[in-house]
């Protein structure tokens, strides 16, 4: 059923820009957006069922040696250094950026994820303490950890408010909240150019439910709790790329196209890890960090926040 209202703001009426496919070629659904908060989603919202046929096992695993990387140099850089306590990853996948970060700090490491296969490969190969569901079902105690990470995770559930308000409950007093989420309008600006050139809807490759303007995420941020430290918007080009604003790749459109229904594995498939040098996942992060600009631009195509 469509949505009469807007899930973030309330406001009534949300106006429909173009059909957007999520896997498949089946269902259509809705890309609609809000008149007073500017956020952009799924009308109706996708049904648990279908978004588990979307986040089957060959959805996980593709760069897990460049998450493994960059969950050691979070560790160390991103992290006070000397510092210890309790680390939550929402929606850690396999488990190779916690294992990253156990490797290169002294934290206590823990995540949740709503894939029972993936869950069970960060138990069984990674030995990681991963919970599986949604982190309301986790039932962490109160104040329990001292710093929450989630990377690309808030777009793709169906209840925002719910997943924020749930970790302004488990983190302490004085604890961070680290999140990177794109932004909305840049983020769903192919799926509308797609529609506009072809006529047909555009699949929506990354399965993002929601595209958060930054007044939707500041009214998000507020209503559940939290202060914004600071923030940065990264993905220059590629945001100044979907305004048109710089030359776009030539074979864009090609991942927007329906999907052709290619065979669904049963089982997570790891690739074989690349070769790199010593110190290259350091190099890269730091290079990507000083790309950054201070604040929330509406030119990139992602922000970094962080919370208390």
């Amino acid at each position: 059923m469509a949505l009469e209202n807007c899930p973030i703001c309330g406001a009534e009426a949300p106006a429909a820009l173009c059909p957007v496919l999520l896997a498949g070629s089946e269902p259509v659904y809705s890309l609609a957006e809000c008149a007073k908060c500017r956020t952009r989603f799924l009308d109706p919202l996708p049904t648990t069922g279908e978004l588990n046929r979307f986040y089957a096992p060959q959805y996980y695993g593709s760069d897990w040696f460049k998450l493994e990387g960059k969950g050691r140099v979070f560790g160390k850089l991103m992290l006070p250094p000397g510092s210890k306590g309790k680390f939550l990853d929402v929606g850690c996948s396999l488990g190779h950026f916690l294992s990253g970060v156990r490797r290169s700090s002294r934290w206590d490491v823990y995540g949740v994820e709503v894939s029972p296969e993936a869950v069970a490969f960060a138990r069984e190969k990674l030995d990681l303490d991963v919970q599986c569901g949604e982190l309301s079902t986790a039932a962490f105690p109160d104040g329990f950890f001292d710093y929450i990470h989630i990377s690309n995770v808030l777009e793709h559930v169906r209840d925002p408010y719910d997943l924020l308000r749930e970790c302004r409950r488990i983190l302490r007093a004085g604890g961070r909240l680290y999140l990177c989420v794109p932004n909305g309008p840049v983020d769903s600006a192919a799926l509308i150019n797609y529609y506009k050139s072809e006529g047909s809807p555009a699949r929506s490759k990354d399965g993002h439910l929601y595209f958060f303007s930054q007044v939707s995420l500041k009214k998000l941020f507020q209503d559940a709790g939290f202060e914004i430290i600071s923030s940065r918007t990264y993905g220059i080009r590629r945001g100044l790329r979907a305004l048109g604003w710089y030359p776009q790749r030539p074979a864009w459109k090609r991942h927007y196209r329906p999907s052709t229904g290619a065979q669904v594995q049963s089982v997570i498939q790891l690739p074989d890890r690349k070769k790199r040098l010593p110190g290259y996942y350091s190099y890269r992060f730091k290079q990507a960090r000083l790309k950054m600009l201070p604040g929330l631009w509406r030119i990139g195509l992602d922000f970094e926040i962080i919370l208390h």
